[in-house]
């Protein structure tokens, strides 16, 4: 007797299953990091969609901060939770053509098939040194847009407890933040929550996709914008004065630009300005793209204490929370 037997199960549905085995992907557009375990999302490369898959070892939590915000489009108010995690340190794969490939060896292989023989271990030195540290831990900035006001409260009260201290009076230019704590060490994460943007909904088409994306999308930047800054140099020779002062400026903020948000899981973008008419105008600056996070889980004492900023969320923001001893801070500014 078969086990569909057994269980007097109707085959047809396991069959259909099998058939379009594609329909069980998951229909949501998050996906919970949890150390130690592996997920699989779609990530992707200049567009084209890739089988990827991700492993959390560690996380952090080092930021909060509260801002008010006004929505462009319908002048009402809400708030706007951002935070950063650091480090985080995981593993994220491709596969192509059948092929697993962490995302190190993917650069190093889109290096050598242009028709270079740069070795494996070279590759990753330079990297390390201009900013990705992809097996080390990076940054990860996030932030949960319409953040529900209960739930960021109770995620401040376990931030606090666990030895955060609110850094709100040392922001020089506050703007629409309404408050910032930040924890030297971090806080330990067991999980988090990670979103993606939709693109064509941003004034400025930009935005937080996959990790995969984000990744190759730096790497041609930096490496980019310095490639534009050694061409420009080798051009200098026989200018004139006014000429070479002007491409010298020029080289030095192609350098500067290439330096910015490096190392930042959620990628960066160049800052661009929208006119009352619409336009778009870019700026000679890049600022690190938040990814979309609204649930994480915090150790506070050996507690887990899991926070939800989701606005009507049905799940709770309710843990025993216990205080810690405080932790003395950098100068390193909250934004």
């Amino acid at each position: 007797m078969s086990i569909l037997d057994k269980f007097k199960l109707d085959s047809s549905l396991f069959s259909a299953i099998a058939d379009n085995i594609d329909s069980l992907e998951p229909t949501s557009s998050t996906r919970t990091l949890t150390v130690g375990k592996t997920i699989d999302f779609k990530g992707t490369i200049n567009g084209i969609e890739v089988p990827a898959q991700a492993t959390l070892r560690e996380a952090s939590l080092t930021r909060l901060s509260i801002l008010d915000q006004t929505s462009p489009y319908t002048g009402k108010q809400y708030y706007l939770v951002t935070g950063v995690m650091n480090p985080v340190q995981m593993d994220v794969t491709v596969t192509v053509d059948g092929e697993k490939i962490g995302l190190i060896d993917l650069l190093h292989k889109f290096v050598n098939e242009s028709g270079q023989d740069l070795d494996r271990d070279t590759f990753e030195a330079r990297l390390i040194r201009n900013g990705f540290n992809l097996n080390g831990g990076q940054r990860l900035f996030f932030q949960q847009f319409g953040a529900n006001e209960a739930g960021f409260k109770h995620a401040i009260e376990a931030f606090k407890a666990a030895g955060a201290i609110d850094v709100t009076g040392r922001i020089d230019n506050p703007g629409r933040i309404v408050a910032a704590y930040q924890h030297q060490t971090g806080v330990p994460l067991t999980s988090f929550e990670i979103g993606t943007t939709d693109r064509s909904k941003s004034r400025t088409n930009q935005g937080f996709v996959d990790f995969v994306d984000a990744t190759v999308d730096s790497f041609q930047r930096v490496y980019g914008l310095r490639m534009q800054a050694h061409l420009l140099g080798t051009k200098m020779e026989g200018l004139s004065q006014a000429k070479l002062a002007e491409a010298e400026k020029k080289r030095q903020a192609l350098l500067q630009m290439a330096k910015q948000w490096v190392g930042n899981w959620a990628g960066s973008q160049q800052r661009t300005l929208v006119t009352p008419s619409g336009a778009k105008e870019p700026q000679d600056i890049y600022d690190p793209v938040n990814a979309p996070c609204g649930r994480f889980t915090m150790v506070v004492n050996g507690n887990e204490v899991p926070c939800d900023l989701w606005s009507n969320s049905a799940r709770a923001n309710s843990a025993t929370i216990e205080s810690a001893p405080m932790v003395a801070l950098s100068d390193e500014k909250p934004f």
